[in-house]
């Protein structure tokens, strides 16, 4: 009896409130707003986990790009990856060999002292034929052959020079070439005298110069390599047209007596008056005594 009076209750308060429902006013909140009801239909997003190093890295990476991108200097790249190789064959100092854009220097051998520098002989003009004359000129090259004496450590090329202490000048004339153990080279003055017109060769003596080309003309001779060659003197000369002889005069000659030749003369004629004069006297003097 109790139960069915509390049902009633709950009915007439229900019956009550249903009007309320209907009549819900405009000035509250919608009723979504208070309570949010779960959509089962809609996929719920799944957080990726993500490296904290990573992102770090990424950040990182990120901002030198900025960097570099705002920076106004220039940016270099080296992408040089060559890397050296030396020859040990070559044992020259300076030597060197390379792959791609680098270079290093061959280990330069050291030779026992006592055994002394390299040197050049002269096989053409030799050494016995006295001063030798070469025409500026002359349409046949002059020659000159020589070979290496007590060499132990092989130069890479040779430069040759001619140097005349008259004009204060040196002429090269090559460089870079080849060793040989005999050397000969050719110089036409004919085709020089025509290309060199502002530094003409000179009427006067020269030195034949020859040196290793990684060395210089003024080097100190080192035991076992080749020491700079200077021993070899020459002079060069200009020839004139011909002329007859008969046509031909002597400038500086003259048919009176020069100052030497009047001096010679004039001590002839005194001494043969003082001989005369004195052997004279003596006889006179000794005549007295008689």
């Amino acid at each position: 009896m109790k139960g069915t009076r509390s049902l009633g209750h709950i009915l007439t308060v229900a019956l009550a409130l249903a009007p309320l429902t209907s009549a819900w006013p405009g000035w509250l909140p919608d009723v979504d707003t208070l309570v949010v009801r779960q959509d089962d239909s809609s996929s719920s997003a799944e957080a990726t986990p993500t490296s904290t190093a990573a992102q770090s890295s990424q950040t990182s990476t990120d901002d030198q790009a900025t960097s570099s991108a705002d920076s106004n200097e220039p940016q270099t790249t080296n992408l040089n990856t060559a890397k050296v190789t030396s020859d040990p064959t070559n044992t020259k100092s300076g030597g060197s060999t390379a792959t791609g854009n680098s270079t290093t220097k061959a280990t330069h051998s050291t030779f026992n002292a006592q055994d002394g520098a390299g040197g050049v002989a002269m096989i053409t003009p030799a050494t016995t034929d006295g001063t030798t004359l070469y025409r500026i000129g002359d349409p046949t090259p002059i020659t000159w052959v020589w070979n290496y004496t007590s060499l132990q450590g092989t130069p890479s090329a040779i430069d040759v020079l001619v140097s005349c202490s008259t004009a204060t000048a040196t002429w090269t004339l090559t460089q870079n070439m080849t060793f040989e153990p005999t050397a000969t080279f050719t110089w036409d003055t004919l085709k020089y005298s025509e290309s060199a017109i502002a530094s003409p060769l000179l009427v006067a003596q020269y030195t034949l110069i020859i040196y290793d080309s990684e060395s210089s003309p003024d080097a100190t001779a080192e035991a076992g390599y080749l020491a700079p060659f200077d021993g070899f003197q020459f002079g060069m000369y200009t020839s004139r047209p011909y002329q007859d002889l008969g046509e031909w005069k002597c400038a500086t000659c003259s048919g009176a007596l020069g100052a030497a030749d009047r001096q010679a003369l004039g001590f002839v004629v005194s001494m043969s008056i003082i001989t005369i004069l004195s052997f004279t006297w003596y006889v006179t003097g000794f005549a007295a005594l008689l």
